[in-house]
């Protein structure tokens, strides 16, 4: 069986992150999806009701199944015996994030990091934009599930 880790901090999950994890899930016999922590962010929304938005918005993807892990991500693909880490990537800027994050996962472990590219429909839907987006009271329905769009705005409203 093949597994792979799709790993993010889905601070909010958008879309953009559900059709990765759709193109991810084709490559593989099992796929987590993963909400870490990246101790270089500040999170607007707890980790469990991050986990609990990413359940809903893949519920659909029968392969897929959301986890939460606070570590190296190449321990979490050594515990589940994943072969495979898939990253999705946007633009330039995210390549060579994920080319230097390639680097560091082979020091620790010995799978593949692949890439999956965003369609050009999401290619611009970034959690950032969103959060940015709430914050000056804009509608982001487009770039959010349906099944997570409140909740999201609640969230990033208060901050």
């Amino acid at each position: 069986m093949r597994i792979g880790v799709f790993a993010g901090s889905f601070c909010p999950v958008t879309k953009g992150h559900v059709e990765a994890i759709e193109q991810s899930a084709r490559l593989v016999d099992k796929l987590y999806v993963v909400v870490g922590i990246n101790a270089e962010k500040k999170y607007c929304i707890p980790s469990d009701s991050r986990l609990d938005m990413l359940k809903r918005a893949i519920a659909h993807v029968s392969n897929a199944e959301a986890v939460f892990h606070d570590g190296m991500m190449t321990d979490f693909c050594k515990n589940v015996g994943a072969t495979v880490m898939i990253k999705s990537i946007r633009n330039a800027t995210d390549l060579q994030s994920v080319i230097d994050l390639c680097d560091i996962n082979r020091r620790y472990w010995d799978g593949e990091t692949v890439f999956v590219v965003c369609s050009n429909k999401y290619r611009h839907v970034s959690s950032s934009l969103v959060r940015e987006l709430v914050g000056l009271g804009q509608d982001v329905s487009e770039y959010v599930p349906d099944c997570c769009a409140e909740e999201i705005k609640g969230y990033l409203a208060k901050k």
